[in-house]
């Protein structure tokens, strides 16, 4: 199998994951409750889906681990979640194939108790990434970057089946990365479960996927 995928080879690689979670919940306890949700008008479009319950890291420390720039201090317009709520944290999470990289692309959102959207800054407090990831990063109210990368590590977007607003890890060198642990593992079985499982390797590098 390429270091890409066609819509076919995505859904086959998803659909697979998620039959071998069900059959074997112990081995991919990190991993459950993966669904397939299929586009409602247009086939070939479907994508991954799962909710999880999120915390907020301890409130009292200074591990927010970013440093931020004048823009991230955003007015409250009462739209968005209330900053350090001790309330648990709606995560959805999609993994959805991006058409400029074809590969797949994590992306999520966050809501509080009221149903309003997280902004980054609370976002980075909570225990969806983990805590060295955004060592020595940038943060604006749209993105966080590094200085040393020629893309956002994380950036705000829509989400491409559903059109709804969303956060997504870039996806630039997910290719690359895969690529790298397959060929460490010596396993080039061309399976796509086999290059799901490895992307799903890098992304629990940058999430914590519980």
């Amino acid at each position: 199998m390429t270091a890409t995928f066609t819509r076919e080879q995505f859904e086959e690689a998803c659909r697979e994951f998620i039959d071998a979670a069900h059959q074997s919940a112990s081995a991919y306890q990190a991993l459950a409750g993966w669904s397939w949700k299929e586009h409602n008008a247009l086939p070939g479009f479907g994508y991954m889906h799962r909710m999880i319950t999120l915390n907020w890291r301890n409130l009292g420390s200074d591990d927010t681990c970013l440093h931020s720039d004048d823009d991230l201090e955003v007015e409250d317009d009462g739209t968005t979640a209330p900053h350090c709520s001790p309330d648990p944290l709606t995560c959805q999470q999609y993994v959805v194939l991006s058409a400029t990289f074809c590969v797949p692309t994590f992306y999520f959102s966050i809501h509080g108790s009221s149903g309003s959207p997280l902004h980054l800054a609370d976002i980075m407090k909570t225990s969806l990434l983990r805590k060295d990831v955004c060592e020595g990063t940038v943060a604006t109210t749209f993105a966080i970057s590094h200085p040393a990368m020629n893309f956002p590590l994380l950036s705000q977007g829509e989400h491409p089946t559903l059109g709804t607003p969303c956060w997504y890890l870039h996806p630039c060198e997910t290719a690359n990365a895969v690529e790298e642990i397959l060929q460490a593992s010596e396993e080039r079985s061309g399976r796509p479960l086999t290059w799901i499982e490895a992307w799903l390797s890098v992304l629990s590098t940058v999430v914590d996927m519980q």
